[in-house]
């Protein structure tokens, strides 16, 4: 039936289905209303819109009226004939002006437009932290998560009840969670929010807010208010509900958001999870050691240690052991390597440990803190790393051109050396002369074959002249692809003015284009001091005592000055490494002139030393010293020849890395055999599995190019949390024995200073009227009562004209039926 009325007023289908109340109205648009309209208003009559339309509907009544009584008064019928005629004309020309009316049915709706509030939930992870409530250890976002789904999910039916609830979680951006909208507390529950998409039940919320994890490695609580305030933008927002600590990582102004609040009068309303007070932690940030060492060295272990919310004089151990024996390791005094730590304020501080390798092979080391107790994070108490410790027995070809002070006393200290067999041949020596050395030769080596003898050449001032062509590029083969070290010891005569143009000026660390002869008639009275570099300073080579503060004192203040030194030398950029600097003159390229410089040539290792009289070192001083700085600098030379027995290397470029965007695990592994180099392909598969042995990725090392061409390279983003190990695969040549470890740790930009910021948080509440602090124990009482509905009904009028509709031109045809029917039953036709 309601379809059939539809279809007589030419309504659309289902418009009278719809809800709403329904009733007539006109819209009448007569020539010149609008005009008589403006003339009632201009005469003070506010109260009479639309007298133009009456008074042309009076017109047109009167004249319509008129024209009945004149045309039906003329008849000849009867009294009854007239006035029956005379009514039906009135009513069609009635019909005819109702319809110049432009009469429409308006449909009438009330909506209601529903308040809304937002409550962004913080999952980064200072959001970890076990202080939500005094006196318990709760994770902050587990206080949270039983705010909003504890007692029944009680704080969202109440809210619920005069507002639809906008859920996000954010730590640097804001993402939507489930929209609640409790159907069964809700005034009105039949209508709709006029405004708001389809709405999920509070299990929803409760599913995916139990599912949170603390695990944001960043925190910007402005972009993600202004996120969320763009967002709803055109909705009646009552207020925002922000659940954090309020630790905004990195920093930000806050004046923009501030103006945003304002400007949308939305009320803030901060929940500060957990304390204000600073929370106890002790964390080792960084570890550094050299990744080699040879048995029986000096390895100083350095790290940086950081305490937090420690009382005043606070004291720990921080400790080295195997990571398998679990043993403590030991100094160089042979007792346990552990010193304590003393904390008086938040600063990080630099310790070192040294420590002596008493065998060979690859050490797996853990520098530990005892953990404390309530503790914000324990997993940063320890780290661990390798040191590849190799054999220390190294064979030493030392080559001088004549009997100076500095070859004899290095020839005689490193033959009393029991790590060290050395081979000298001294050039200007009588052809009877029995060459020194606890392996003696008597020639320079004619082959390869002599040559890998040895790990390491060093070279004295010896006349390059006394060589073949052949041989000097003998011992740069023997660098560059042996990957045997390369050592020169100036003197004033030809090393290294005269290598100019040989191919040993390519495997020197030094450029030694600008270096001149010396004035040998000037005498020099002025002695120096060696200025370590940072470089050097780290070096084993320049560490004579086992404390370091004693090992800078004595080298600034007691070391033996040194006099003559090769001038003109300059380190090449890119290659060399200055360990070593004068401490005033400068070099032809506008820096500290270098004095000792290590670097790399290929596959081996090089160095240069400025000055020939180390020698007072052991006149003046006594042993040790001459003995360590010497045995240490061999040791360096000889390293990659000691490495490349083992034919390969797997080591990663950092034992820790942090979980960031802009983190970058890179790990390396070195071919030091040429013929298994050879015969590998470009890439190299490996597996990366987790502590617990799970397979987490397989990628490839790619191999590298030009000198690195002896590398395979993989670099993964830090993309996950905690240890891992790389382990070839499918290759066989023995590369599957090989394993690197390393550990993605989460960053601690988060938990530097992990207490909440009542100012920040303070100063988001008062942004807008009506903002303010809930404390966590009142929220789940308070927020319902604080946030003051927005919601509003508006009533919607949908007309449709039925002026047009089949109905009117049905009724018109009727009336002027029956008159015309009526007219000729009367006669009148």
């Amino acid at each position: 039936m309601k379809r059939l009325w539809e279809i007589l007023f030419g309504l659309d289908k289902g418009f009278l289905s719809r809800p709403g109340e329904l009733h007539p109205q006109f819209n009448p648009k007569w020539p010149g209303q609008e005009f008589l309209d403006h003339l009632f208003h201009q005469m003070g009559w506010t109260n009479y819109h639309g007298m133009g339309a009456v008074l042309w509907n009076i017109l047109l009544g009167l004249v319509a009226v008129l024209l009945v009584v004149y045309v039906y008064r003329r008849e000849g019928r009867g009294h009854i004939a007239r006035a029956v005629l005379g009514v039906m004309r009135l009513a069609l020309l009635v019909f005819v002006i109702v319809m110049l009316n432009r009469p429409v049915l308006v449909l009438t709706n009330v909506q209601e437009e529903p308040s809304v509030v937002a409550v962004l939930v913080d999952d980064s992870i200072s959001m970890k932290v076990p202080d939500a409530l005094p006196g318990a250890q709760l994770v902050r976002l587990d206080a949270v998560k039983d705010l909003i789904n504890g007692q029944n999910q009680k704080l969202i039916h109440d809210l619920a009840r005069k507002h639809i609830i906008r859920f996000y979680h954010f730590s640097g951006t804001s993402k939507s969670l489930p929209t609640v909208a409790v159907d069964d507390t809700r005034k009105n529950p039949t209508s709709k929010p006029a405004t708001m998409p389809t709405t999920m039940r509070s299990t929803d919320l409760q599913t995916a807010i139990g599912a949170l994890k603390p695990e944001g490695q960043s925190t910007q609580i402005g972009d993600a208010i202004k996120q969320v305030l763009d967002e709803l933008q055109g909705l009646r927002l009552a207020g925002i509900v922000l659940m954090t600590d309020g630790r905004d990582t990195p920093a930000e102004s806050l004046g923009e958001v501030i103006s945003s609040i304002k400007g949308h009068q939305v009320p803030v309303f901060a929940v500060p999870i957990g304390s204000n007070k600073p929370i106890q932690n002790v964390a080792i940030e960084r570890v550094t050691a050299e990744p080699d060492a040879f048995v029986g060295d000096i390895v100083s272990v350095n790290m940086t240690v950081r305490g937090r919310g420690l009382p005043k004089g606070f004291t720990t151990r921080l400790t080295l052991e195997d990571r398998k024996t679990h043993l403590p390791l030991k100094m160089p005094d042979g007792k346990p390597a552990e010193i304590n730590l003393h904390f008086d304020d938040d600063k990080p501080q630099d310790v070192e440990i040294p420590f002596k390798p008493d065998k060979e092979g690859m050490q797996e080391i853990v520098a530990k803190i005892p953990d404390l107790d309530g503790e914000l994070e324990v997993a940063d108490n320890q780290r661990e790393f390798q040191v590849d410790v190799l054999d220390a027995k190294i064979n030493v070809l030392y080559v001088d051109g004549y009997p100076r002070w500095e070859y004899r006393y290095l020839t005689r200290e490193m033959m009393r050396d029991k790590t060290v067999s050395i081979s000298t041949y001294l050039f200007s020596a009588d052809q009877g002369f029995v060459q020194e050395g606890t392996r003696p030769i008597t020639r320079f080596p004619a082959n390869m074959k002599e040559l890998m003898e040895y790990d390491c050449v060093l070279f004295g001032d010896v006349d390059p002249r006394l060589f073949t062509d052949q041989q000097l590029q003998l011992v740069s083969e023997f660098v560059g692809q042996k990957g045997g070290g390369f050592g020169m010891v100036a003197g004033p005569r030809w090393a290294p003015l005269a290598y100019k143009g040989t191919p040993i000026a390519a495997v020197l660390p030094v450029n030694i284009e600008h270096v001149v002869q010396d004035d040998s008639s000037v005498s020099i009275t002025t002695g120096f001091r060696p200025a370590l570099t940072r470089d050097g300073s780290a070096s084993s080579i320049f560490r004579f005592f086992v404390d370091k503060a004693a090992n800078e004192k004595y080298i600034k203040e007691d070391l033996q000055p040194l006099f003559w030194y090769c001038r003109g030398a300059t380190v090449k950029q890119g290659v060399g490494e200055v360990l070593a600097e004068h401490p005033n003159d400068m070099g032809p390229d506008g820096r500290k002139a270098p004095v000792l410089v290590t670097g790399k040539f290929a596959a081996g290792r090089t160095l240069f030393s400025a000055y020939d009289d180390s020698w007072r070192w052991r006149f003046y001083t006594g042993e040790q010293i001459f003995d360590t700085y010497w045995v240490q600098q061999l040791r360096y030379l000889s390293r990659s020849k000691k490495l490349g027995q083992r034919k390969f290397t797997l080591n990663s470029e950092r034992p820790v890395y942090e979980r960031r965007p802009d983190q970058q695990v890179k790990v390396t592994a070195r071919i030091l055999d040429s013929e298994l180099l050879q015969q590998l392909p470009d890439q190299i598969s490996v597996d990366i599995r987790d502590d617990k042995g799970n397979l987490v990725r397989r990628e490839a090392m790619i191999r590298g190019e030009g000198n690195n061409n002896d590398q395979f390279v993989l670099t993964i983003p830090a993309d996950m949390v905690g240890k891992f190990t790389v382990k070839p695969t499918g290759v066989g040549n023995g590369l599957e024995a090989l394993e690197s470890t390393f550990t993605i740790a989460e960053p601690r930009l988060e938990l530097d200073q992990p207490e909440v910021d009542m100012t920040l948080l303070t100063q988001l509440a008062g942004a807008a009227p009506g903002g303010k602090i809930v404390p966590l124990a009142e929220a789940r009482e308070s927020l319902p009562k604080l946030i003051v509905s927005r919601s509003r009904e508006l009533e919607i009028r949908n007309p449709m004209p039925i002026w047009d509709a089949p109905l009117g031109m049905l009724l018109f045809v009727l009336l002027i039926t029956v008159e015309w029917v009526l007219r000729k039953v009367y006669g009148l036709l």
